[in-house]
């Protein structure tokens, strides 16, 4: 099983690092991080908050760019080329295949929450909160990004539901402090409780954010089955 994992994970590097357009997706938010900084910089001295403006725009933004949007092109550019079938009666189990496809997601996760807060010079308060909430939230948008994959029927549809996807991920956040509609549907979505950390920022209590808990919660739990649920109409197993 463990030969089997691996190789399954080399496979995704070789193809991340082959496709120069995934690995733009990979590479482009550390650039538009850097660019977001610089344009600040110019208006000025940058404060704390002009910063956390900054790492609440750029965290969900390189999350579903670079972690959530390459699983739909990889799973299905699989699809439609049928490396999937090849895989299955080679004797990969579905189980090694999802995994396999979370592994690097995963690995990105940690290189984006550590490095984004380094690039523009942010100092993390609640560091064990702020871990807890990123990965949670990063495991849902993965997710979310591996049920687009598996359902879509081509690449060319995996793109046509994964933008405005990102769309909606990337700018919920900054978008509810705008309008209270916007608010209360960021609220009971995978963003929600990313949401609330940002704006409890310093006075950040798990106690006081018990819905977006449970709603995120309730996104993963949700998430997970509808795609053992999709899996198994598959047959992936």
């Amino acid at each position: 099983m463990f030969k089997r994992f691996l190789a399954l994970v080399w496979l995704r590097c070789q193809i991340v690092l082959s496709n120069k357009s995934i690995l733009l997706q990979v590479l482009v938010p550390f650039a538009f991080t850097y660019f977001y900084k610089y344009l600040m910089e110019t208006q000025g001295e940058v404060n704390n908050q002009q910063t956390l403006v900054l790492l609440r725009m750029c965290l969900p933004f390189s999350l579903a760019l670079a972690v959530g949007n390459p699983i739909t092109v990889i799973l299905s550019e699989e699809k439609e080329k049928h490396n999937l079938q090849t895989l299955m009666l080679s004797g990969v189990r579905g189980y090694e295949y999802i995994l396999s496809t979370l592994f690097l997601p995963f690995f990105l996760t940690f290189v984006i929450m550590g490095i984004t807060p380094l690039i523009l010079g942010a100092t993390i308060v609640h560091a064990f909160s702020y871990i807890t909430i990123i990965l949670l939230t990063s495991f849902s948008i993965i997710l979310f990004y591996l049920l687009i994959g598996l359902i879509a029927k081509n690449q060319v549809a995996a793109q046509v539901i994964s933008l405005p996807s990102m769309i909606l991920v990337a700018f919920l956040p900054m978008l509810s402090g705008l309008d209270k509609t916007v608010a209360k549907i960021t609220d009971y979505s995978f963003m929600g409780l990313f949401t609330k950390f940002f704006i409890k920022w310093e006075e950040f209590s798990w106690s006081k954010t018990l819905i977006p808990n449970l709603t995120l919660l309730v996104w993963i739990v949700l998430l997970l089955t509808l795609i053992t649920i999709t899996i198994r109409k598959k047959k992936i197993s």
